[in-house]
């Protein structure tokens, strides 16, 4: 049974949750952010469920303190929040949550969110190797490689291995299947060095379209779960962009 740790500093609200996932989820109720990382210190869960807006430290806050840890780094993280503003649900994906639940939410939704984000990473676990078979003959006539410099070491990695890149606090995150590496570049430098299959997904991404999963209005689901909105702006852009590239494949 998959574990669920739920953050957030109203009862009632922990009491939706466990309400609305007790009979398929095995639900880890938690206060507070400080309580949420106690409990993080060794245990494992699944999925999180991260209120924003808590005392002492918010759901950001906590969030960047998980994705400061190797052991827990690449846990699915689904924010809840009472702001139904553009910024907020921005913020959420542009930091990397898989996705964004509104309060007050109906039980029915939350597990269906729940759900499918699980199944997303379970069908993504099970599907890597024959993604990687299936681009391993395309990309092993070519070769190509992008050639970066981590903690000044120069190393080369196949293109093909790459799902996105995300800039963060001037850094790129490189984002592999097993690997994360940290390099101070540009976005758009880094983008000068990549093949067609990449393509610019706002101001802090760059997706390996080889890997996107789904596309859902101005979301993309990437095969690990990962999900990342597309600006308004330039959606049917980047749209058509993925489209094309898929259809070359």
């Amino acid at each position: 049974m998959y574990t669920i740790l739920a953050v957030d500093d109203e009862i009632e609200n922990l009491e939706m949750v466990e309400y609305a996932l007790k009979e398929d989820f095995d639900v880890i109720p938690v206060k507070s952010g400080m309580m949420a990382l106690k409990y993080l210190t060794g245990n494992r869960p699944d999925l999180i469920l991260l209120d924003i807006r808590m005392p002492e430290m918010d759901g950001f806050e906590v969030y960047q303190k998980i994705k400061e840890q190797d052991s827990m780094k690449d846990i699915p993280v689904i924010f809840l929040t009472s702001a139904s503003d553009v910024e907020t649900e921005d913020s959420c994906f542009e930091m990397g949550a898989v996705d964004f639940i509104s309060k007050p939410f109906e039980p029915q939704i939350v597990k269906r969110r729940v759900k499918r984000t699980l199944d997303l990473i379970a069908r993504s676990a099970s599907n890597d190797h024959t993604t990687t078979i299936k681009h391993d003959d395309e990309w092993n006539s070519t070769g190509k490689t992008l050639d970066i410099t981590v903690n000044g070491m120069a190393i080369k990695l196949f293109q093909k291995d790459i799902y996105y890149i995300e800039v963060f606090n001037n850094t790129c995150i490189i984002r592999t299947a097993n690997r994360e590496l940290s390099v101070r570049e540009t976005l758009d430098h880094m983008q000068g060095k990549l093949g067609e299959q990449f393509i610019r997904a706002g101001r802090s991404y760059l997706v390996n379209v080889k890997f996107i999963s789904e596309l859902q209005d101005d979301i993309i689901v990437m095969q690990s779960g990962k999900r990342i909105k597309i600006p308004r702006r330039n959606k049917k852009e980047i749209i058509q962009k993925i489209m094309t590239i898929h259809h070359k494949s």
